[in-house]
């Protein structure tokens, strides 16, 4: 509908301790991605993304971010995982599919610390892309 609002439902993941980067992006991609990517599909997610972190860049960046904004942090998360929905149905649907839970997340704790996953809902609002001001 025009006008409407898309929903941006965003998950933080961490990897657990001692699992290395390699691994973990590993089975990011050859467990998770191909399980979950088809079911997010059938549950009406409409866009999915993911932010993969780079932690060489995070760490040089947060030095010269110290000196310009010294209570900020910067974010240690792995993974980023971006879903846009018309409504958070869409999400409640997909996580309570039993499909969802045997294949897509099937033994994620050994992989993602879930006791520090954060969720942020809310929708984008877009004012720069492509070198044209949107305000």
């Amino acid at each position: 509908m025009p006008g409407q609002r898309i929903i941006k439902y965003t998950l933080e993941h961490y990897r657990k301790e001692g699992v290395s980067e390699e691994a973990f992006s590993k089975w990011f991609q050859e467990v998770h991605i191909p399980a979950g990517v088809p079911l997010m599909k059938k549950h009406g997610i409409t866009k999915y993304a993911v932010h993969t972190r780079l932690p060489q860049a995070a760490a040089a960046f947060e030095a010269i971010l110290k000196e310009f904004r010294p209570s900020w942090d910067v974010s240690q998360a792995d993974l980023v995982l971006e879903y846009w929905v018309p409504d958070l149905k869409f999400v409640e649907n997909l996580v309570a599919d039993p499909e969802w839970n045997e294949k897509a997340v099937k033994n994620q704790e050994e992989w993602i610390d879930v006791n520090r996953s954060t969720v942020h809902i809310g929708y984008e609002t877009v004012y720069l892309e492509n070198g044209i001001v949107n305000v």
